[in-house]
């Protein structure tokens, strides 16, 4: 237990305070946006491929579930940096989209990034 609140209590514990405890987890699903599209375009323009022109399943095998993990450990932080309300519904969306389109790992990273910098930004 931490601070009282147990493993999953202090995972989810509802903060609108977008100081310190916001900066983690949003770099979090900042680079795990990176990972889960880096992994979603080799499972595309690589796996697939060698499986279907070169007769080597493998490659989705050994690729894909290394896709999904990323894939649902990325919506997992989604899920809890919406929760603690530290992006807009809106954003928490065209993350999730993008999240299902090749380079958009990309795009959702900059968006992260730029959440980030203003909320650094001395105001």
């Amino acid at each position: 237990m931490l601070d009282g609140h147990g493993f999953i209590g202090n995972i989810l514990y509802l903060s609108t305070d977008n100081g310190a405890n916001a900066m983690p987890m949003l770099k979090h699903l900042s680079l795990m946006t990176l990972l889960e599209g880096a992994s979603l375009i080799a499972l595309v323009l690589v796996a697939v491929p060698l499986k279907h022109m070169a007769d080597m399943p493998a490659a989705v095998s050994a690729i894909g579930p290394v896709h999904g993990v990323f894939y649902l450990w990325t919506m997992a932080i989604l899920g809890v940096v919406l929760f603690r309300r530290q992006l807009s519904g809106t954003d928490g969306t065209v993350v999730a989209l993008a999240a299902l389109i090749p380079f958009g790992g990309v795009f959702s990273h900059r968006l992260i990034r730029r959440r980030l910098a203003t909320a650094d930004a001395p105001r």
